[in-house]
């Protein structure tokens, strides 16, 4: 416990300085690069230099981040280290507020923030309005599940990124290249990272199905997601990986 406790309370200092954990290529997505800006042809996104700063910022890190300070939380209590409990659970409660401050749009949890501040993930963009990553981790790290925003994000995971063969990771897909987002919108809309279905992000969907109480629901996702047909007929809307946001 005191070699793993070092690291993360040297990580506990650093995300207390900014709004969310900070993000470039970690934003749990490496082809979400939004401090790459790379305008050459060829060039590698895993390689490149990133710009320094920190504006560019992940909700969905920072829902990781509650998720990892509860679990941590746990570990400190059965070593009956209540200092370290105090702290990790003191930090998970900040870095909460900040989730509910800047990264609820009101029916889901946002992506991200760019390098200039702007959100990503939200009603106010074009493409890119949802996508399904900080939903299931926010989620699984308990944010919304009292006060019912959790149902919210899981009912709109339904309406717009469902599909019948598991849901995709965002909508509407990116349609050309944005220079300030990378590598995502490099691919044709429905492949890879713009839009694709990742077989390891539908478990944190049904995951946080269960944990609301609807694990008919999230059965459904498995079977989608596993390319069986569903035997009972639940709420989930079935999207194109193109389709637009009205």
């Amino acid at each position: 416990m005191n070699t793993c406790s070092v690291p993360f309370n040297i990580h506990l200092i650093a995300s207390a300085q900014i709004i969310y954990p900070s993000s470039g290529e970690r934003t749990g997505n490496d082809c979400l690069n939004l401090n790459c800006f790379s305008d050459t042809p060829g060039q590698s996104f895993q390689t490149t230099t990133n710009k320094d700063g920190t504006v560019a910022e992940s909700v969905f890190i920072a829902g990781l981040f509650v998720l990892a300070c509860k679990e941590m939380a746990g570990i400190a209590h059965h070593r009956n280290d209540k200092a370290q409990v105090d702290k990790v659970e003191n930090a998970a409660s900040e870095m909460e507020k900040t989730v509910w401050t800047a990264g609820w749009d009101g029916e889901w949890f946002r992506r991200a923030y760019d390098n200039f501040g702007h959100v990503l993930g939200s009603k106010e963009n074009a493409e890119g309005s949802i996508f399904i990553e900080p939903q299931g981790i926010c989620i699984m790290a308990g944010l919304g599940v009292e006060n019912g925003n959790a149902v919210k994000a899981l009912d709109s995971v339904a309406e717009h990124l469902a599909t019948p063969h598991g849901i995709v990771l965002q909508q509407p897909a990116f349609s050309q290249y944005y220079l300030h987002l990378g590598e995502i919108s490099s691919y044709p809309p429905g492949y890879k990272e713009n839009a694709g279905i990742f077989c390891h992000t539908n478990p944190w969907i049904m995951i946080s199905e269960a944990m609301v109480g609807r694990g008919e629901k999230a059965l459904i996702i498995t079977s989608a997601s596993t390319h069986q047909r569903a035997k009972r007929s639940v709420n989930y809307t079935s999207v194109s990986r193109m389709s637009m946001l009205r």
